[in-house]
């Protein structure tokens, strides 16, 4: 006994004793402040009461209000990188850098005890109202309604929502606010019904739980759209006729070539996203589900016409141990396995086989180039992103570790949180270059994925001449592309964007050498806009044109094109 207390003590001694050695934790003492005002964007007149959130990277959150002068500030913040957004009932939402609702956000870099200024115009909202009734005249209660817009969602253009939506009341009425001047799709989706056991009831209403567009179809193609002006009210009364939506049908296969039991199955649209836009309340992306009875199969109901990503994907199977023999009995699959398989929808398709794979655990492993003059950053984040617009991703913290992801096929691999000078020089599966193709395995073990880095960047600057500004917002945004249309494939290393300092000035990092670049300033740019092969393709020939070696910056001297 008293051999255990004296290593208890002398483990407690020396505990305490690594503790005295240790550096006093250092907190932030919550100084720093945003302030800055808020007021219309036609006429400068100041809002009162407006909704003001500073979000840091870190999902920390501050609220405050304006005040008669439509001044604010936020206090008791920590240093870091924050953005802000305003909101006002009767006007459109707005991040501090925004001019529009689509532009990309500016953000603020705080130390300790320092104050950001950040001033926001907010442009007046519309909104469309209408009612919604059955083939018998009869309101529609319980409908979901959304206003969508075209825009390019993860490199692909498609609808997205738009501001506040709303669920019709008792006579099918609803209305949807918070809208910015511009052309909407309205579309309302019924509320599905389902018994006991999870599976929809037919009634009066086919295609219940699909969404139905404006002024009563389920193809998107035959949908009309709506225009909103500025603090303008349009009107969208909506007839839910009997509309034609499909049938998916077929089974899924294991790897092994077995029924895959109780697979799981999703249908995600990949042209109608209802995802947030900011702007409001998230709302659920238009995805049909189903399982796989035992022998496999599966049927999904009310589908409507589009693009679609079908997902399918095991239940891991644990083994069964004979008591007697006290061996596993059977056989079974302690790994999950994923098919991810793009189905375009007209009409019923029936006999779809889906084969899963389980993909591969791949070693990843960040090196820097033998050229480069140091060892690797830290930090560096690394995420696999599947067809199906999952992520998976891992921060590697450097020294040589190496960290683990699943690598399903139809993947591609995304490296984030470089500094400005280290670029991505190749990424290598096994023997295999795949740094900027997608990356198709089937059922491989113990691959390793090497990121290879640089410092040796190529760079591009310049300023542009603007017209003053007086809110902050960014006057203009510059767009490198490069010349081959081969790359412009989202996600792309060859297409960057930079929006102009308050000074005209602008930079874009890492891009990949030897190659031949565009480059153009336009007054306004969406967010993700730079992805859209037409929009560049539009752009090409009046912007200016350049070559970039490794190493190599260039200067550029640009002037702002008025799309």
């Amino acid at each position: 006994m008293r051999t255990l207390t004296t290593l208890l003590l002398l483990f407690t001694a020396a505990v305490c004793a690594g503790q005295t050695r240790q550096e006093p934790l250092r907190i932030d003492p919550l100084t720093a402040t945003i302030s800055g005002r808020v007021s219309t964007a036609d006429t400068g007149i100041p809002i009162r009461r407006a909704e003001i959130r500073a979000i840091s990277e870190r999902g920390l959150t501050r609220i405050a209000t304006s005040d008669n002068d439509g001044r604010y500030v936020v206090r008791d913040l920590p240093a870091g990188t924050f953005t802000v957004h305003v909101s006002k009932s009767g006007f459109v939402p707005l991040y501090f850098g925004q001019r529009r609702p689509f532009e990309r956000r500016a953000t603020i870099e705080l130390t300790q005890g320092q104050r950001g200024s950040a001033d926001v115009r907010l442009p007046r909202a519309g909104a469309i109202a209408g009612r919604i009734v059955d083939t018998t005249g009869e309101p529609v209660m319980g409908a979901s309604v959304q206003a969508l817009r075209r825009r390019m969602v993860d490199g692909q253009r498609g609808l997205q929502s738009v501001g506040i939506g709303d669920i019709t009341d008792d006579t099918g009425a609803y209305r949807l606010y918070a809208l910015p001047p511009g052309e909407y799709y309205v579309t309302a989706t019924p509320r599905r019904i389902e018994d006991r056991f999870g599976r929809p009831i037919v009634d009066a209403l086919p295609g219940r739980g699909a969404p139905i567009f404006y002024p009563g179809t389920a193809n998107r193609d035959e949908a009309q759209r709506i225009t909103v002006d500025v603090s303008g009210e349009a009107r969208a009364d909506m007839q839910l006729l009997s509309v034609q939506t499909s049938r998916v049908t077929g089974a899924v296969l294991s790897a092994n070539g077995a029924p895959a039991a109780g697979a799981m199955i999703s249908l995600l649209s990949r042209d109608l996203d209802f995802s947030s836009t900011g702007m409001g309340m998230p709302t659920r992306p238009l995805q049909i589900q189903d399982d796989a009875g035992a022998d496999g199969t599966f049927a999904l109901e009310g589908v409507p016409p589009g693009s679609f990503v079908l997902r399918a994907q095991t239940r891991p199977q644990m083994p069964v141990i004979n008591p007697a023999t006290r061996q596993i009995a059977g056989p079974f699959t302690p790994t999950m396995e994923v098919a991810i398989v793009p189905v375009v929808v007209t009409g019923d398709i029936n006999g779809l086989t889906v084969t899963t794979s389980q993909g591969a655990m791949v070693d990843v492993v960040v090196v820097a180039d033998p050229a480069a003059s140091g060892p690797p950053p830290s930090n560096v984040r690394v995420t696999v992103r599947t067809g199906d617009r999952n992520e998976l991703g891992m921060t590697h913290n450097g020294g040589g570790a190496k960290i683990a992801l699943s690598l399903a096929a139809q993947s591609r691999v995304l490296v984030d949180g470089l500094p400005d000078n280290w670029a991505v020089k190749a990424i290598m599966l096994d023997n295999q270059d795949v740094t900027d193709k997608p990356i198709d395995v089937r059922d491989a073990q113990n691959m390793t994925l090497r990121v290879i880095l640089t410092d040796r960047t190529s760079d591009v600057a310049g300023r542009i001449a603007l017209p003053p500004s007086n809110d902050g917002s960014a006057e203009a945004t510059v767009v490198v592309f490069a010349e081959d249309d081969r790359k412009w494939a989202y996600p792309s290393r060859f297409v960057r964007v930079a929006r102009t300092s308050d000074r005209g000035a602008f930079r874009i990092s890492a891009l990949p050498p030897n190659e031949e670049y565009r480059a153009i300033a336009v007054d306004y740019l969406e967010d993700g806009e730079e992805t859209d092969p037409e929009l560049l393709s539009r752009l090409r020939d009046r912007a200016t044109r350049f070559s970039l070696r490794e190493g190599e910056r260039q200067i550029l001297d640009l002037r702002v094109i008025q799309r």
